[in-house]
């Protein structure tokens, strides 16, 4: 369904049409030189990239999986893995199964955050298990939730509890978005939980109220008004980076910019606005439905993207972009 059909935000960009990276023709190096490694999640990654959380539970979901944990550990990026609540409840495993085939990436378990009064913290920690994940992101998807006939609107004190799983597991907890963007409030409750990342998910790609819309006609009612819902990714990445840099350095969660990214000159766009990683989801699922060998290919051509466009504005490497290597209007 998220690769067929228009399921974007209606009058809704990422905003990052509207920032230019400040082109260098005498760029100083040789393009070999720019180092795109960056540490993340205990891990050295070849660029920072992250394969978004988007798929899981089903049997078509499975070779996809396989096929971007494999095409992920090649090229040297974090992968995630969709929704485990599925998993919890007792469905097949395999399109879970990854582990092995991306044994030195972070792998990151995925599980809706309104899901959290059911499962408890022993339920998070068995997705982990389940997983062999590294990593545990808890997404947030009020407005999907709202337009399905079966959605969890019991959204009451899940602040709370997000923090409570934070202090229980071993493990880093990221909190995402699932397409509508984070704004200053939301943004603050996460930061004092004490998440170890913030994954804005802008607005401006998949509006997944409109992809429940596609599911079910009396969804799509409820669905049509939400079509330009959100804080857009630009904005979300100016209200997060604005409020990760007050606290102290060690104290910073990991940054993660999603959400209609285009390629990889977005992405070093999203660095500039001071995310840490970027991440990619539906850009990569429909190559990987042809296979590891074509998602790799296009893994690849983004990291090549990230270099060229670190080099061609002047940078030595990622870690050193920032807004003086931006255009703004």
């Amino acid at each position: 369904m998220v690769l067929a059909g228009d399921v974007g935000h209606a009058g809704l960009t990422t905003g990052l049409e509207r920032v230019r990276l400040a082109a260098r023709a005498l760029p100083g190096r040789d393009l070999d030189e720019v180092d795109t490694s960056v540490e993340a999640f205990g891990a050295t990654l070849a660029a920072p990239l992250v394969v978004s959380c988007m798929t899981g539970g089903t049997s078509e979901a499975g070779p996809v999986n396989r096929a971007l944990a494999t095409a992920a550990q090649e090229v040297g990026v974090a992968v995630g893995l969709g929704s485990g609540r599925v998993l919890l409840e007792g469905g097949d495993p395999a399109s879970f199964d990854v582990r092995a085939l991306a044994p030195d990436v972070p792998l990151l378990a995925n599980l809706g955050a309104v899901q959290l009064p059911e499962v408890g913290i022993e339920g998070c920690r068995r997705l982990l298990g389940m997983t062999g994940a590294d990593v545990l992101v808890l997404h947030l998807n009020a407005v999907q939730e709202a337009v399905q006939p079966e959605g969890d609107t019991g959204f009451r004190g899940l602040a709370d509890r997000i923090a409570e799983v934070v202090s229980a597991l071993d493990v880093p907890v990221v909190v995402k978005e699932v397409g509508f963007g984070l704004g200053p409030t939301d943004v603050a409750v996460l930061l004092d939980a004490g998440v170890a990342g913030i994954d804005v998910a802008g607005a401006g790609g998949t509006n997944w109220a409109t992809v429940e819309g596609h599911r079910d006609p009396d969804a799509a009612l409820l669905a049509d008004a939400f079509a330009g819902w959100g804080w857009t990714t630009r904005e979300s990445l100016d209200v997060a980076g604005a409020l990760i840099a007050e606290r102290p350095v060690g104290e910073r969660p990991v940054l993660i910019a999603s959400g209609g990214l285009a390629d990889g000159v977005d992405a070093v766009k999203a660095l500039c606005l001071g995310a840490d990683l970027a991440a990619f989801g539906r850009r990569l699922v429909a190559p990987a439905a042809d296979g590891p060998q074509e998602a790799a290919r296009h893994l690849r051509a983004l990291v090549g993207q990230v270099r060229i466009a670190t080099w061609a504005v002047g940078a030595p490497s990622v870690a050193a972009l920032g807004s003086a290597h931006l255009i703004t209007r």
